[in-house]
């Protein structure tokens, strides 16, 4: 059986926007303006609405509470073509929300109360199961318990699927915690948080890179970089990836368009440096939209994209999207 489904475990947690001029030091109070409900959701639900929208049959694995931030979510994601069985909807507690203030420069600083995704449990991951037997990738993100996530790496790995970490936020873990992974994706400052570095330990990416493939045995390392894109460690093989120049609108949400790209080239069968670099073009896309959910592109707003900038898009994505439909 051809697997070509994509399975993402993970959070949805309404994002609630401020703008500010800076951000407030401890006991301090900033007036802000432009408060919405944004179109923006947590890395679970951003990551399967991205790769939804870019045409991989999508599956979401998560809890969200009874109540209206959880139906706005659920419907976001049903609008971009994902499958919800696995949705599971709390009787008890709200949906996650997070608070998010943007300053003039489009960084985000954000708190998040996990609210439903604190419930998610590996009787949750268990209940997937035939979800994750079916899927080529299985993506996995932080934002719900960390056992949750670590079982449900280990079981998709069990299942045959290929697993993805997103590791945002991220937590010291053990060693053996990440067996089984294939690709982990972290920031610079996740990375480090993971080995029992503190936030403002920093590595060069290409150090750091190697540095997480020993400690905890995973094969392939992809580290976010921001403005400069993305440094690939392949086994012993590094490769900096750079980011595409536009405009930056609003910069959440960037970090799950890349991944969703990154999972859509390696469903097509391309090198993970090339797939990659199609991660940059959707996150480069997306940080060009304000709000997270309407920055995810569909392949063909991808490539609108690229021909209005001069970006060029790998053949064999072209190609792969023509048979895949």
């Amino acid at each position: 059986m051809e697997r070509r489904s994509v399975v993402v475990v993970g959070s949805h947690v309404q994002g609630l926007f401020m703008r500010v001029k800076r951000f407030p030091t401890a006991d301090e109070t900033v007036l802000g303006w432009d408060y919405r409900e944004a179109l923006d959701g947590g890395k679970g639900s951003h990551q399967a609405i991205a790769c939804g929208r870019l045409g991989l049959p999508t599956s979401f694995v998560g809890r969200v509470g009874k109540d209206r931030l959880g139906e706005r979510g659920a419907q976001w994601m049903r609008e971009a073509g994902v499958d919800l069985t696995y949705l599971g909807w709390s009787e008890t507690t709200a949906t996650g929300c997070g608070f998010v203030m943007i300053n003039p420069g489009g960084v985000p600083a954000i708190t998040t109360a996990m609210g439903a995704n604190e419930e998610f449990s590996p009787a949750d991951v268990d209940r997937a199961a035939p979800a994750l037997a079916q899927a080529g990738i299985v993506l996995v993100t932080f934002e719900i318990p960390a056992a949750t996530a670590l079982y449900a790496v280990r079981r998709a790995k069990e299942l045959a699927a290929f697993t993805i970490l997103t590791p945002g936020p991220a937590e010291p873990l053990p060693k053996e915690s990440l067996k089984g992974l294939d690709l982990l994706v972290p920031n610079q400052t996740e990375g480090g948080v993971l080995m029992g570095l503190g936030s403002r330990d920093r590595i060069a990416p290409s150090e750091l890179a190697r540095q997480l493939q020993d400690y905890f045995g995973v094969p392939q390392v992809v580290i976010t970089l921001g403005e400069e894109g993305a440094l690939v460690a392949d086994g012993a093989e590094q490769q900096m990836v750079p980011a595409y120049e536009v405009e930056v609108l609003d910069t959440p949400g960037a970090g799950d368009a890349f991944t969703a790209g990154l999972a859509f080239g390696l469903m097509a069968g391309v090198p993970l440096a090339e797939a990659a670099r199609f991660g940059c073009l959707t996150a480069a896309r997306a940080i060009t939209i304000r709000e997270s959910v309407p920055g995810f592109g569909t392949f063909a707003e991808i490539q609108e994209f690229a021909a209005a900038h001069g970006f060029d898009i790998s053949p064999r994505l072209v190609g792969a999207k023509r048979i895949s439909g």
